[in-house]
Protein backbone atom coordinates (compact mmCIF):
# COMPACT_ATOMS: atom_id res chain seq x y z
CA UNK A 1 0.00 0.00 0.00
CA UNK A 2 1.25 3.03 -1.30
CA UNK A 3 1.94 6.30 1.55
CA UNK A 4 -0.88 8.26 -0.29
CA UNK A 5 -3.32 5.74 -0.46
CA UNK A 6 -2.57 5.36 3.28
CA UNK A 7 -3.06 9.22 4.05
CA UNK A 8 -5.91 8.77 2.17
CA UNK A 9 -7.64 5.90 4.47
CA UNK A 10 -6.14 7.97 7.74
CA UNK A 11 -7.85 10.99 6.76
CA UNK A 12 -11.54 8.87 5.96
CA UNK A 13 -11.44 7.14 9.34
CA UNK A 14 -10.17 10.24 11.75
CA UNK A 15 -13.62 12.02 11.76
CA UNK A 16 -14.98 8.28 12.68
CA UNK A 17 -12.45 7.67 15.91
CA UNK A 18 -12.60 10.84 17.26
CA UNK A 19 -16.38 10.65 17.32
CA UNK A 20 -16.24 7.60 18.68
CA UNK A 21 -14.19 8.47 21.24
CA UNK A 22 -16.21 11.36 22.26
CA UNK A 23 -18.81 9.41 22.62
CA UNK A 24 -17.32 7.08 24.89
CA UNK A 25 -16.55 10.23 27.62
CA UNK A 26 -19.26 10.72 30.22
CA UNK A 27 -20.60 14.22 31.03
CA UNK A 28 -19.29 15.66 33.65
CA UNK A 29 -21.50 16.41 36.98
CA UNK A 30 -22.95 19.46 37.28
CA UNK A 31 -22.44 20.92 40.46
CA UNK A 32 -25.11 23.60 42.00
CA UNK A 33 -24.03 27.26 42.86
CA UNK A 34 -24.78 26.98 46.58
CA UNK A 35 -24.47 30.75 46.97
CA UNK A 36 -27.85 30.79 44.85
CA UNK A 37 -29.52 28.00 46.02
CA UNK A 38 -32.73 29.01 48.51
CA UNK A 39 -33.05 27.15 51.66
CA UNK A 40 -36.57 26.43 52.80
CA UNK A 41 -36.81 27.30 56.32
CA UNK A 42 -37.39 24.40 58.60
CA UNK A 43 -39.59 24.00 61.70
CA UNK A 44 -38.34 22.24 64.46
CA UNK A 45 -41.84 21.89 67.05
CA UNK A 46 -39.56 21.15 70.54
CA UNK A 47 -37.74 24.68 69.37
CA UNK A 48 -40.55 26.16 69.46
CA UNK A 49 -42.51 24.74 72.68
CA UNK A 50 -39.38 24.83 74.53
CA UNK A 51 -39.36 29.09 73.70
CA UNK A 52 -42.56 29.53 73.98
CA UNK A 53 -42.44 27.89 77.29
CA UNK A 54 -39.61 29.83 78.65
CA UNK A 55 -41.08 32.99 77.29
CA UNK A 56 -44.09 31.96 79.66
CA UNK A 57 -41.96 33.95 82.61
CA UNK A 58 -43.30 37.05 80.46
CA UNK A 59 -46.45 36.80 80.47
CA UNK A 60 -49.00 34.32 78.87
CA UNK A 61 -50.13 36.15 76.04
CA UNK A 62 -53.85 36.64 77.04
CA UNK A 63 -54.85 40.33 76.92
CA UNK A 64 -56.99 42.47 79.57
CA UNK A 65 -60.40 42.67 77.75
CA UNK A 66 -61.11 46.20 79.49
CA UNK A 67 -57.49 47.48 78.02
CA UNK A 68 -58.66 46.38 74.33
CA UNK A 69 -62.01 47.93 74.53
CA UNK A 70 -60.39 51.25 75.84
CA UNK A 71 -57.82 51.29 73.00
CA UNK A 72 -60.51 50.42 70.43
CA UNK A 73 -62.32 52.93 71.66
CA UNK A 74 -59.78 55.45 71.39
CA UNK A 75 -59.63 54.87 67.77
CA UNK A 76 -56.56 52.70 67.79
CA UNK A 77 -55.46 50.79 64.44
CA UNK A 78 -55.25 47.24 66.04
CA UNK A 79 -55.29 44.08 63.69
CA UNK A 80 -57.96 42.00 64.99
CA UNK A 81 -59.39 38.65 63.94
CA UNK A 82 -62.57 36.96 65.20
CA UNK A 83 -62.81 32.87 65.42
CA UNK A 84 -66.16 32.97 65.96
CA UNK A 85 -68.55 31.35 63.52
CA UNK A 86 -69.68 33.60 60.58
CA UNK A 87 -73.39 33.87 61.85
CA UNK A 88 -72.04 35.45 64.98
CA UNK A 89 -69.64 37.56 63.05
CA UNK A 90 -72.24 38.99 60.91
CA UNK A 91 -74.65 39.65 63.64
CA UNK A 92 -71.76 41.61 65.25
CA UNK A 93 -68.04 41.75 65.84
CA UNK A 94 -65.32 44.42 66.85
CA UNK A 95 -64.93 46.94 64.35
CA UNK A 96 -62.21 46.72 61.50
CA UNK A 97 -61.99 42.39 62.56
CA UNK A 98 -61.93 39.81 60.04
CA UNK A 99 -63.37 36.47 60.47
CA UNK A 100 -61.70 33.32 60.05
CA UNK A 101 -63.83 30.80 62.06
CA UNK A 102 -62.57 28.17 64.08
CA UNK A 103 -63.45 24.37 62.84
CA UNK A 104 -62.27 25.78 59.22
CA UNK A 105 -59.29 24.93 56.69
CA UNK A 106 -59.35 29.01 56.80
CA UNK A 107 -57.62 28.77 60.46
CA UNK A 108 -54.37 27.21 58.17
CA UNK A 109 -55.18 28.72 55.03
CA UNK A 110 -55.22 32.55 56.25
CA UNK A 111 -52.38 32.41 58.39
CA UNK A 112 -50.42 33.12 55.82
CA UNK A 113 -51.56 36.26 54.98
CA UNK A 114 -51.72 37.60 58.54
CA UNK A 115 -49.36 40.42 59.28
CA UNK A 116 -45.93 39.66 60.96
CA UNK A 117 -44.99 43.24 61.54
CA UNK A 118 -47.78 44.29 63.91
CA UNK A 119 -49.57 42.56 66.84
CA UNK A 120 -53.08 40.37 66.24
CA UNK A 121 -55.31 40.43 68.46
CA UNK A 122 -58.32 37.68 68.27
CA UNK A 123 -61.22 36.67 70.35
CA UNK A 124 -63.43 33.70 70.10
CA UNK A 125 -66.68 33.31 72.61
CA UNK A 126 -64.34 32.56 75.96
CA UNK A 127 -61.16 32.52 75.26
CA UNK A 128 -61.22 28.63 75.18
CA UNK A 129 -60.10 27.68 71.06
CA UNK A 130 -58.76 31.04 70.85
CA UNK A 131 -55.82 30.01 73.20
CA UNK A 132 -55.02 27.23 70.85
CA UNK A 133 -55.25 29.80 67.64
CA UNK A 134 -52.86 31.64 69.82
CA UNK A 135 -50.48 29.49 70.31
CA UNK A 136 -50.66 28.46 66.15
CA UNK A 137 -50.02 32.17 64.88
CA UNK A 138 -47.17 31.92 66.75
CA UNK A 139 -45.71 28.87 65.25
CA UNK A 140 -46.34 30.82 62.21
CA UNK A 141 -44.23 33.57 63.22
CA UNK A 142 -46.87 36.24 63.94
CA UNK A 143 -47.26 38.28 67.28
CA UNK A 144 -50.94 37.20 68.66
CA UNK A 145 -52.67 37.91 71.74
CA UNK A 146 -55.85 36.59 72.70
CA UNK A 147 -58.27 38.74 74.38
CA UNK A 148 -59.23 38.13 77.88
CA UNK A 149 -62.62 35.78 78.11
CA UNK A 150 -63.32 36.27 74.17
CA UNK A 151 -66.75 38.20 73.21
CA UNK A 152 -69.71 36.28 75.52
CA UNK A 153 -67.46 36.98 78.95
CA UNK A 154 -65.07 39.58 78.13
CA UNK A 155 -65.56 42.31 75.72
CA UNK A 156 -69.26 42.05 75.85
CA UNK A 157 -69.37 42.76 79.34
CA UNK A 158 -66.78 45.53 78.95
CA UNK A 159 -68.35 48.98 79.91
CA UNK A 160 -68.66 50.73 76.36
CA UNK A 161 -68.15 47.85 74.18
CA UNK A 162 -71.09 48.99 72.24
CA UNK A 163 -69.06 51.65 70.75
CA UNK A 164 -66.75 49.38 68.89
CA UNK A 165 -69.27 47.19 67.40
CA UNK A 166 -70.26 46.93 63.92
CA UNK A 167 -71.72 44.27 60.98
CA UNK A 168 -69.93 45.70 58.08
CA UNK A 169 -67.70 42.73 56.94
CA UNK A 170 -63.82 43.14 56.78
CA UNK A 171 -61.91 41.08 53.74
CA UNK A 172 -58.70 39.55 54.81
CA UNK A 173 -56.31 40.57 52.46
CA UNK A 174 -54.54 38.03 50.42
CA UNK A 175 -52.78 39.66 48.10
CA UNK A 176 -49.47 39.05 49.86
CA UNK A 177 -48.28 35.64 51.81
CA UNK A 178 -46.61 36.58 54.65
CA UNK A 179 -42.73 35.19 55.39
CA UNK A 180 -44.27 32.17 57.42
CA UNK A 181 -42.29 29.15 56.63
CA UNK A 182 -44.38 26.34 54.63
CA UNK A 183 -43.00 23.75 57.33
CA UNK A 184 -44.44 25.92 60.06
CA UNK A 185 -47.46 26.09 57.83
CA UNK A 186 -48.04 22.68 57.49
CA UNK A 187 -47.19 21.57 61.11
CA UNK A 188 -50.28 24.08 61.74
CA UNK A 189 -52.62 22.67 59.41
CA UNK A 190 -51.67 19.03 61.19
CA UNK A 191 -52.79 20.34 64.37
CA UNK A 192 -56.03 21.60 62.96
CA UNK A 193 -56.86 18.70 60.90
CA UNK A 194 -55.79 15.98 64.32
CA UNK A 195 -58.14 18.71 66.28
CA UNK A 196 -61.24 18.71 64.31
CA UNK A 197 -60.93 15.05 63.69
CA UNK A 198 -62.16 14.82 67.73
CA UNK A 199 -65.69 16.54 65.89
CA UNK A 200 -68.80 14.35 67.24
CA UNK A 201 -66.83 12.75 69.82
CA UNK A 202 -66.75 13.49 74.13
CA UNK A 203 -63.18 15.23 73.42
CA UNK A 204 -64.23 17.50 70.49
CA UNK A 205 -61.81 20.76 70.56
CA UNK A 206 -59.59 18.47 72.44
CA UNK A 207 -61.85 19.77 75.56
CA UNK A 208 -63.71 17.77 78.35
CA UNK A 209 -65.96 18.78 80.35
CA UNK A 210 -66.45 19.09 83.75
CA UNK A 211 -68.90 16.01 84.31
CA UNK A 212 -67.31 13.88 82.07
CA UNK A 213 -64.11 14.35 83.93
CA UNK A 214 -65.35 14.34 87.06
CA UNK A 215 -66.87 10.68 85.52
CA UNK A 216 -63.34 9.45 84.55
CA UNK A 217 -62.45 10.72 88.21
CA UNK A 218 -64.97 8.66 89.94
CA UNK A 219 -64.04 5.42 87.93
CA UNK A 220 -60.42 5.67 89.18
CA UNK A 221 -59.62 5.37 85.27
CA UNK A 222 -55.33 4.38 85.38
CA UNK A 223 -55.15 5.58 81.58
CA UNK A 224 -55.69 9.16 83.02
CA UNK A 225 -53.47 11.88 84.62
CA UNK A 226 -54.85 15.35 86.57
CA UNK A 227 -52.77 17.82 86.16
CA UNK A 228 -53.25 21.81 87.86
CA UNK A 229 -51.45 24.97 86.11
CA UNK A 230 -52.84 26.88 88.76
CA UNK A 231 -50.38 28.96 90.96
CA UNK A 232 -49.20 26.48 93.83
CA UNK A 233 -50.90 28.95 96.30
CA UNK A 234 -54.16 28.05 94.30
CA UNK A 235 -53.67 25.03 93.90
CA UNK A 236 -53.04 24.28 97.63
CA UNK A 237 -56.60 25.96 98.51
CA UNK A 238 -58.44 23.90 96.39
CA UNK A 239 -57.77 20.76 93.45
CA UNK A 240 -59.06 18.17 91.86
CA UNK A 241 -58.09 15.09 93.67
CA UNK A 242 -55.13 13.14 92.34
CA UNK A 243 -54.16 16.38 90.24
CA UNK A 244 -50.39 17.10 90.54
CA UNK A 245 -49.15 20.73 90.23
CA UNK A 246 -47.06 22.13 87.35
CA UNK A 247 -47.72 25.44 87.60
CA UNK A 248 -47.93 27.42 83.86
CA UNK A 249 -44.38 28.83 83.37
CA UNK A 250 -40.66 27.68 82.40
CA UNK A 251 -40.55 25.00 84.77
CA UNK A 252 -42.59 23.28 82.57
CA UNK A 253 -39.80 22.76 80.21
CA UNK A 254 -37.85 20.47 82.82
CA UNK A 255 -41.33 18.59 83.77
CA UNK A 256 -42.49 17.78 80.28
CA UNK A 257 -39.96 15.11 80.49
CA UNK A 258 -41.24 13.08 83.34
CA UNK A 259 -44.57 13.22 82.05
CA UNK A 260 -46.67 10.01 80.22
CA UNK A 261 -46.70 9.71 76.84
CA UNK A 262 -49.68 6.34 77.30
CA UNK A 263 -52.04 8.11 79.61
CA UNK A 264 -54.60 11.01 78.40
CA UNK A 265 -53.56 14.06 80.22
CA UNK A 266 -56.51 16.43 81.58
CA UNK A 267 -55.29 20.05 82.21
CA UNK A 268 -56.94 22.34 84.45
CA UNK A 269 -56.36 26.16 85.09
CA UNK A 270 -58.93 28.47 86.09
CA UNK A 271 -60.67 29.46 83.19
CA UNK A 272 -59.53 27.39 80.36
CA UNK A 273 -57.86 29.89 78.79
CA UNK A 274 -54.12 29.06 79.95
CA UNK A 275 -54.94 24.99 79.15
CA UNK A 276 -56.02 25.71 75.97
CA UNK A 277 -52.58 27.18 74.89
CA UNK A 278 -50.98 24.06 76.97
CA UNK A 279 -53.23 21.48 74.79
CA UNK A 280 -51.00 22.41 71.63
CA UNK A 281 -47.74 22.53 72.85
CA UNK A 282 -48.47 19.58 74.66
CA UNK A 283 -49.37 18.06 71.45
CA UNK A 284 -47.01 19.05 69.53
CA UNK A 285 -44.51 17.11 71.84
CA UNK A 286 -46.16 13.92 71.13
CA UNK A 287 -48.64 13.83 74.51
CA UNK A 288 -52.16 13.73 74.40
CA UNK A 289 -53.41 16.67 76.45
CA UNK A 290 -57.27 17.59 77.02
CA UNK A 291 -58.21 21.05 78.37
CA UNK A 292 -61.22 20.68 81.35
CA UNK A 293 -63.80 23.31 80.13
CA UNK A 294 -63.65 26.74 81.96
CA UNK A 295 -61.27 24.56 84.23
CA UNK A 296 -61.96 25.09 88.47
CA UNK A 297 -64.12 28.04 87.28
CA UNK A 298 -64.60 31.48 88.23
CA UNK A 299 -67.11 34.16 88.84
CA UNK A 300 -67.12 35.55 85.25
CA UNK A 301 -67.68 31.24 84.00
CA UNK A 302 -70.14 31.07 86.52
CA UNK A 303 -72.17 28.27 86.55
CA UNK A 304 -69.36 26.33 84.49
CA UNK A 305 -66.30 25.14 86.02
CA UNK A 306 -65.31 22.50 88.79
CA UNK A 307 -66.02 24.71 91.90
CA UNK A 308 -69.09 26.14 90.11
CA UNK A 309 -70.45 23.00 89.81
CA UNK A 310 -69.73 21.86 93.24
CA UNK A 311 -67.76 19.05 92.43
CA UNK A 312 -65.03 17.67 95.02
CA UNK A 313 -61.63 19.72 96.14
CA UNK A 314 -58.78 18.22 98.34
CA UNK A 315 -57.23 21.24 100.34
CA UNK A 316 -53.50 21.03 102.38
Amino acid sequence: MNKHFRKILILLFLPALLFISCGQQKDAPVVADSSTQTVEPSFSAREFVTSYIADLANGNKVYPMDTFVERMRAGEDLFVVDIRRAEDYAAGHVKGAVNIPWNTPALWEDMAYLPQDKPVYLYCYSGQTAGQTLITMRMAGIESYSVNSGWNLGISRTEGYEEIVETTVNTLDRSKKNNASPAALKAVQDYYESTFAFNGSPFANRHITEDDAKATLDAKDDSVMFISICRPDDYSKGRIPTSINIPSGPGWNDAMAGLPTDKKLILNCYSGQGTNQFVVLLTLMGYDPLSLTFGMGTPRTAPRGWVNKGYEVETD
